[in-house]
């Protein structure tokens, strides 16, 4: 299985598909789109929604073109968390046409439905032979206790969180628990990560993956099962510091239903957009700052 970090499609980015070609997308991710095709499974964190209408000027309100789905096609992405501070940019249109652009592209979205018990429950995908479980959730949003109708991102409940990941351990024995939390521009862990992500382990989680501090954070093994802080950002225009131009993609190797290895493989975004795979001697001092040199985590 293979793991991207934050994709965020408009702003600058927007701009730039715009200048190449207003309805192909697929340059953005084409450096490294042989890689993530060959993976049983291809999942991202999309941090942008999909909605009608022209580019925006506002600096923090994305608003992605609805064709530019190719940027993920391209890649074969299987699955993406959209439980992210950015999920809600364009209201509930951009939710709903965020879903459906998705689903019409054979594309699963974890993390956010037309209602609440929908955004909090997993969603299940094939891995080669393994049925896999995945649910996401956001640090800051919180499910509307009101209209079913209203669409819903999943929030940071630790015990909605392990009531659904025991609800999907019933039906496969392999769950991946995404999380959208963290403080932005720093690889400094906070509390509220660390204990999310062990309380996902101890519900039974087989894998928890991280996004939103933009850049690369350090992994870890609690209780025999790997913890991936923080990806970095996968397409993004953040050109202001080297750090947010640097990500990290987790290739998981899964063996007997447990996850056996996670190799991190760095990319750099040039063009403030684009991502490439970095060089051997440019992805060093990126996993010696994030305390894994090798680049590969032993897990079993």
């Amino acid at each position: 299985m293979i793991f991207g970090g934050d994709v965020m499609l408009g702003r600058f980015v927007r701009e730039q598909v715009d200048k190449r070609g207003k309805h192909d997308a697929r340059w953005l991710t084409q450096n490294i789109a042989v890689d993530f095709r060959k993976a049983d499974l291809a999942f991202v964190n999309l941090e942008s929604p999909f909605a009608p209408g022209p580019p925006l000027n506002a600096d923090m309100i994305f608003r992605a073109n609805p064709s530019h789905v190719t940027a993920l096609t391209n890649l074969g992405v299987d699955v993406v968390s959209f439980a992210n501070n950015h999920s809600r940019n364009q209201g509930n249109l951009g939710i709903t046409t965020t879903l459906n652009t998705l689903g019409m592209n054979g594309i699963t979205a974890a993390g956010a439905g037309f209602t609440a018990s929908s955004a909090y429950s997993a969603r299940y995908v094939k891995a080669g032979d393994q049925l896999v479980a995945v649910l996401a959730y956001a640090y800051n949003e919180k499910a509307p206790n009101g209209n079913p109708a209203v669409p819903t991102i999943a929030g940071m409940d630790i015990d909605r969180m392990q009531e659904a990941v025991r609800a999907a351990k019933k039906i496969t024995n392999f769950v991946i628990v995404s999380m959208h939390a963290g403080t932005e521009y720093t690889q400094t862990l906070t509390t509220q990560q660390k204990n999310f992500a062990h309380a996902a382990i101890d519900a039974g989680a087989n894998l928890v993956v991280g996004a939103h501090p933009h850049w690369v954070q350090p992994v870890e093994v609690y209780k025999h099962v790997p913890i991936v802080y923080s990806l970095g950002n996968l397409v993004f225009d953040q050109s202001f510091s080297v750090f947010t131009e640097q990500g990290a993609v987790a290739v998981v190797t899964v063996r007997n239903g447990k996850v056996a290895q996670v190799q991190l493989k760095l990319v750099k975004i040039d063009n403030a957009a684009q991502p490439r795979w970095m060089t051997a001697t440019e992805a060093a001092p990126v996993l010696k700052r994030i305390g894994l040199p090798s680049g590969i985590l032993k897990v079993q």
